[in-house]
């Protein structure tokens, strides 16, 4: 509708971590942005081309092209439901409970769109998209709107004779007008709707089941001098798993991603022999950080769970690690015996390693090493 030398602008744009202190938590921040930011480009049904990725935003751009207002509204929507929906889910399967982690459903998405000219310029051999209203789109994420979800229409849609306004399909829209003053831009008019009632569609998933556990487990502990938190990450981070897990040669997993219940990894053991574990978690009473682990592809067990148990005690952490093995019919009963002999070995192995690259690494964090 618009003239054909006016291109779209959409910037979705992350809102609501805290400044974390700990490495870890700046850690699985970045990794948790990182998801959303790819979750949010591959929600794109309006065929946008993407000329940024900045910080926590995306910047969309459709050349020579503006859609219908109704259509942005469908795309604003998607993206939004997307965003909650995947966070619903990490919420149901996260184990980590850093500060990053468990804020990470309060995390918000706000929309800038405008119309505007822009041009184009090389960087690199690269088509990068430039001009004053990309300034200006990008002024616009610092605005006066009181909402922490909204989409925000510049005036540019109402000047270019798009009608905007609530519609039959999407009567959740209510518009107000705002205004704000930018130094050497002046007054923008816009209109902006609150994102709020979209959250009536974002769907609560199923909890992750609990796998049944066996009354006689194999079971072993260690105390370990180090904060119950700095232990979880050891166990849980797969780029950590290397140091203390000595019996593996290579560990195939999804690298830059927060491990939670359902993550898949891949451990290479001696020649040939490749065994596949499954994240999950159990219940072992309050004040407990838990990690579990299922071997998916165990021939003598229908399941095979490894849990590490870790509580806060007397200034460090005491992990108690169970396995819980439940065996096949006949052959599984008869190999059941010698099973246990070998995990109960490898499991000592694996705390008492533990323990020394946390406390070797404490100590080197504590001298300055």
């Amino acid at each position: 509708m618009g003239e054909n030398n006016h291109s779209l602008l959409f910037i979705p744009d992350i809102t609501g971590f805290t400044n974390f202190v700990k490495q870890t938590e700046i850690e699985h921040s970045q990794h948790i942005i990182s998801e959303l930011l790819e979750l949010i480009i591959d929600s794109n049904i309006m065929g946008m081309e993407v000329a940024e990725v900045e910080g926590d935003a995306v910047l969309f751009f459709k050349h020579n092209s503006v859609p219908e207002p109704d259509e942005i509204i469908r795309q604003v929507k998607k993206t939004f439901l997307d965003f909650h929906n995947h966070l619903r889910s990490y919420e149901s399967k996260r184990i980590c409970s850093c500060g990053a982690c468990s804020t990470a459903i309060n995390l918000s998405l706000k929309f800038i769109i405008h119309i505007g000219e822009i041009g184009f310029t090389s960087v690199k051999d690269k088509k990068k998209p430039f001009g004053a209203d990309l300034i200006l789109v990008h002024r616009l994420l610092k605005n006066n709107v009181p909402e922490k979800e909204y989409l925000l229409l510049t005036d540019s849609f109402q000047s270019n004779g798009y009608r905007i306004g609530s519609t039959g399909n999407e009567a959740w829209l209510e518009y107000k007008e705002g205004t704000v003053s930018y130094e050497h831009m002046g007054e923008v008019v816009y209109h902006y709707a609150p994102l709020q009632p979209l959250h009536q569609w974002v769907e609560d998933p199923p909890p992750p089941p609990l796998q049944k556990k066996v009354k006689n487990p194999i079971t072993d502990r260690i105390f370990i001098k180090i904060p119950v938190e700095t232990v979880f990450e050891k166990l849980t981070n797969f780029n950590y798993r290397l140091e203390w897990n000595k019996g593996v040669e290579k560990l195939e997993y999804e690298k830059n991603r927060v491990n939670r219940i359902g993550t898949r990894h891949r451990c290479v053991i001696g020649r040939n022999q490749i065994l596949n574990f499954e994240t999950t978690s159990n219940h072992f009473g309050e004040g407990k950080m838990v990690y579990g682990e299922n071997i998916l592809d165990l021939p003598v067990a229908k399941q095979a769970a490894f849990y590490y148990i870790l509580a806060t005690q007397n200034g460090g952490t005491m992990v108690s690690a169970e396995i819980h093995i439940h065996p096949k019919p006949v052959i599984g009963w008869i190999m059941l015996p010698v099973l246990k002999s070998k995990f109960r070995k490898n499991i000592r192995t694996l705390l008492v390693r533990l323990k020394e690259v946390c406390e070797k690494t404490n100590h080197h964090m504590m001298v300055g090493g």
